[in-house]
């Protein structure tokens, strides 16, 4: 039993180490220890090489002495002990002994029918006994001993049958090995090409975008150099339409001074017509009277030269009629004084009338010239606030597609960086022994997986720039259209103010360049903005500096890395 127990403890540890050899993956089994066993190893035992050693636990003196006894006494009734071969062996399997009960076998005791004879000495038969009893114990353990060669003989048949199939599935895992590693090396070229491709597709993309960023910047450049213009052209109209309402509300003051002037020469001239009216009612009511006072002195006279009657009332009335004469002359004066007075009157009310209908001509020019323009200015509020949220939107749009073209070329960069991490942990499980349970055929669909999902990628992103680009069309022509509009638009509004401008007089403008009071910022913007007007050389001056700025920032920004940035690790 307690062979039996070793036996299995043996089994149990080749079995495991079997295992463990094909179940480590990463490691070959060792080829050298198993043809060196099968080498050694006999197909046939041979009772010289039985290990009797191990198992007998008599002593050897013991049996040089049962050696020596047994020699000079052989009995000729002895049964021979049965040869076994490799076709007729007992029963030492497992599967031969599982019908039968397990029990210790007992030895026999009794002795042969041959040794009744020697029945009457004592002595003999006792040492024939002992014989008996260590020819039956040395019978025993040659049987255990045959037992465990014939074991030992079956089982070296399925370890040489174990060592050819291993033998076999080697030498097919070798050539599956072979086709494994071409058919990476295949797919290690695929990578790499499908690696330069991308570079080269990146490369090219890059360009195009950073042109595309450039020709971004400078139609934004330029747009901005048109709002420049554009706010300085409405800060002058401004300023002009300030002038001009001034100038309005002072003709608006004028007039009502007029008004009010010519209401009192109205008021003025019809009391003085009431005056020259009773006057004249005055006069002719004196003409009435003095003809009568005449014609009475008259006949007085007459009656007098008739009569040559000169008295005293005669002379009073002499001297009367003198005065009178005088009276009549200097009243004849006063008339004549006051008429030519109503005529002067007269004539000044007709070009006070004048005036005031050419006021009121004025002033209702004024007045359209300030609707239109109003309107212009309102039309021109429009278009630049208009103008102001497309190039918002522009600029929100050239963000986003920056930022999106920079979200690319990281996601790009990311993808490289993991294609040159792969490719690395690739050559590195090339270099170490594989098995091959260690590859999985998986690793084509994951490759065959990058490269569906790389091809995506990018006919996204080329229709993704197809679309920047017909909407940056669309943009252009929006953009020359507005610009038409407004040129348009102020060629019309320059003209309406150059008709509709009034000749005013001298003092009115010195008033109102007086009354102005503009602040000191709109004062420098007027003025930088004629200087750049008269000035075209400094104009280029500016717009060659921002150029330059802006191409310095740009290089700055795409060739200096930031401290925190990760560098792409070297594959």
């Amino acid at each position: 039993m307690l062979r039996k127990k070793k036996w299995e403890k043996n089994e149990f540890t080749v079995a495991q180490q079997t295992e463990s050899t094909w179940g480590q993956r990463k490691r070959l089994p060792p080829r050298t220890l198993k043809k060196i066993n099968t080498e050694n190893k006999s197909s046939i035992p041979s009772r010289k090489s039985s290990p009797l050693s191990n198992h007998q636990s008599r002593s050897p003196s013991r049996d040089n002495q049962d050696v020596k006894n047994l020699k000079p006494k052989k009995s000729a009734s002895r049964k021979s002990s049965p040869q076994y071969t490799m076709n007729q062996c007992p029963n030492t399997l497992v599967a031969d002994h599982k019908d039968k009960p397990r029990t210790i076998k007992q030895r026999r005791l009794s002795l042969p029918a041959d040794l009744e004879v020697y029945s009457g000495d004592d002595d003999l038969m006792y040492q024939m006994q002992n014989m008996e009893v260590e020819n039956a114990m040395l019978r025993n353990e040659l049987n255990v001993m045959n037992r465990e060669v014939s074991e030992l003989a079956t089982k070296l048949r399925m370890t040489q049958d174990d060592a050819a199939k291993t033998q076999i599935k080697l030498e097919t895992a070798d050539l599956m090995y072979q086709k494994i590693n071409t058919e990476k090396e295949a797919l290690s070229a695929q990578v790499e090409q499908l690696k330069l491709k991308l570079t080269e597709n990146t490369n090219t993309e890059v360009t195009k975008q950073k042109e595309l960023n450039k020709g971004l910047q400078e139609e934004i450049e330029l747009l901005r150099i048109k709002t420049a213009d554009s706010d300085e052209k409405c800060t002058e109209l401004r300023h002009k339409l300030n002038e001009k309402e001034i100038a309005q509300i002072k003709l608006e003051n004028d007039l009502r001074h007029a008004q009010s002037t010519i209401s009192n020469l109205q008021s003025n001239l019809e009391k003085s017509n009431e005056e020259c009216r009773r006057l004249e009612r005055d006069w002719e009511a004196y003409k009435v009277r003095v003809k009568n006072m005449l014609l009475s002195k008259d006949n007085v006279i007459k009656s007098l030269q008739e009569g040559m009657e000169v008295t005293v009332d005669t002379k009073e009335l002499m001297h009367q009629i003198q005065a009178l004469k005088e009276e009549r002359d200097e009243l004849s004066e006063v008339t004549t004084a006051m008429r030519n007075e109503c005529e002067d009157l007269k004539s000044y009310m007709g070009q006070v009338e004048a005036r005031h209908t050419a006021a009121e001509r004025v002033v209702c020019a004024l007045r359209d010239a300030l609707r239109e323009e109003r309107t212009a200015r309102n039309r021109a509020d429009a278009q630049w606030a208009s103008v102001t949220k497309d190039l918002k939107s522009l600029q929100i749009e050239t963000g986003q597609t920056i930022a999106s073209l920079r979200m690319a070329l990281r996601d790009k960069d990311n993808e490289l960086h993991r294609l040159r991490d792969t490719s690395s942990t690739v050559r590195s499980t090339d270099t170490s022994a594989l098995n091959v349970a260690d590859y999985d055929i998986k690793q084509d669909t994951i490759d065959s997986n990058k490269i569906e999902y790389l091809t995506q990628a990018l006919v996204l992103r080329q229709s993704k720039i197809d679309k920047l680009l017909a909407d940056n069309n669309i943009l252009k022509i929006q953009l020359e259209k507005l610009e038409t509009k407004y040129k348009k638009e102020i060629s019309a509004v320059r003209s309406n103010s150059s008709h509709s401008v009034v000749h005013l007089q001298d003092e009115c403008r010195h008033r109102s360049r007086s009354n102005m009071t503009t602040d000191t910022l709109s004062a420098l913007s007027v003025r930088l903005g004629v200087m750049v007007k008269r000035y075209p050389v400094l104009r280029v001056f500016v717009i060659a500096y921002m150029v330059c700025l802006h191409f310095w920032v740009l290089t700055v920004l795409c060739t200096s890395t930031p401290e925190f940035a990760s560098r792409p690790s070297k594959s």
